[in-house]
């Protein structure tokens, strides 16, 4: 239990850094930034915090990356270093927003993190049922694209939560990931089935774009 209140609270403060930096100033999107957006808001569902929790919050957030960036300006430190100095500063941070937390709120982020798994989960065998029956997959294929999809899905996950790497770094390693899952998905499927899955991706990269403009509007 502690294990997962510690990676749920790590998962929450990756989120708040993001929210704040956000409210400061419009960047490009970033690698893994509206899904880490999405699932920040489905994380903090019902937590409910006090103004006193969002300024203290806010406070650590700050306090947090100006260590970091005088951290970055240092010339004269090793690799070695920086990687301690910067866990350090992370360990910290990770310390004081446990503090910020009630223990009813870290059972609501507990409970909301089993909640967004468990859809994922459905949402994956649902999409994984639909694409079986498009490409005309075999049980065997189906097995192993699904291993393939949660292994993926874990890596990119890994890359995006690690607090230690810079974006351009995530973008570089995220890159690195897709190009050896389309690889890997090349030995699972034929050439055909896997010009049709990349249609289907087209197709729902289209999808998503027609659909953002119209939820952007809805919410101002």
């Amino acid at each position: 239990m502690k294990r997962i209140i510690g990676l749920t609270l790590a998962f929450a403060i990756a989120g708040f850094s993001l929210a704040a930096q956000q409210t400061r100033e419009v960047k490009p999107q970033q690698p893994g930034q509206k899904m880490k957006q999405g699932q920040h808001k489905q994380m903090m569902k019902d937590v409910n915090l006090s103004d006193a929790q969002k300024a203290t919050i806010k406070a650590n957030h700050e306090a947090g990356k100006a260590k970091m960036v005088a951290l970055n300006k240092e010339e004269d430190i090793t690799v070695r270093e920086m990687k301690a100095r910067r866990t350090a500063i992370q360990q910290e941070q990770k310390a004081k927003m446990e503090a910020v937390f009630t223990p009813e709120q870290k059972a609501t982020m507990t409970a909301n993190k089993a909640a967004m798994e468990t859809k994922r989960a459905a949402n994956m065998e649902k999409q994984m049922a639909i694409t079986k029956e498009k490409l005309g997959l075999t049980d065997d294929q189906a097995a192993k694209l699904k291993k393939h999809s949660e292994d993926n899905h874990n890596k990119m996950k890994a890359i995006q939560d690690n607090q230690s790497l810079t974006m351009d770094q995530k973008k570089q390693q995220l890159k690195t990931v897709r190009e050896a899952a389309f690889n890997e998905r090349k030995s699972i499927l034929t050439a055909e089935q896997l010009k049709k899955m990349q249609e289907m991706k087209k197709e729902g990269n289209q999808k998503k774009d027609l659909k953002s403009p119209k939820e952007d509007k809805g919410k101002k």
